[in-house]
């Protein structure tokens, strides 16, 4: 796997794009080597620069909190996009002070779709059974999810 190395100066543009360009794909994340979750939406990827920290967030099915992880990486130094055979599959964070953080992409691009399309269909499930399992508002649930997981996901992009 090949490693490109984004320059420090370049870290909050580059992680925008790079959030909207994979938002919603399944991945597991690894702190130490140690896998801290698998099979969640990557919502994004944010520094800092005032606190000097990377915060990674992934996607969680509650209403209130659509943030299911974040996780905290302090005293970034460097940041990695892994590529192979061209394609983006992953990135890492390497730390001054504490064990790197890497993000790894599960399955192609397109499973983004799947994945924000199951998050919404379990927010519109959570706000159902929040109603008291009040029939006929399918719709409006569906969309009151919708509306929560683009809210949520156009924090970071």
């Amino acid at each position: 796997m090949k490693k490109e190395r984004i320059l420090k100066k370049d870290w909050p543009e580059f992680l925008k794009k790079f959030n909207a360009e994979h938002q919603f794909r399944p991945v597991c994340v690894l702190v130490g080597g140690h896998e801290v979750c698998r099979d969640m939406p990557f919502l994004g990827l944010v520094y800092e620069a005032k606190k000097k920290d990377v915060e990674v967030i992934v996607g969680g099915v509650d209403v209130e909190h659509t943030e299911h992880l974040v996780h905290t990486l302090r005293s970034p130094r460097a940041i990695y996009v892994l590529r192979e055979n061209g394609e983006v599959k992953g990135i890492e964070v390497q730390s001054a002070k504490e064990d790197n953080l890497v993000v790894e992409f599960i399955g192609p691009p397109e499973e983004a779709q799947r994945m924000k399309k199951e998050l919404i269909e379990k927010i519109a499930y959570e706000l159902y059974l929040r109603r008291g399992k009040e029939p006929g508002k399918a719709l409006d649930d569906w969309l009151e999810a919708e509306r929560i997981v683009e809210k949520a996901s156009k924090m970071y992009i």
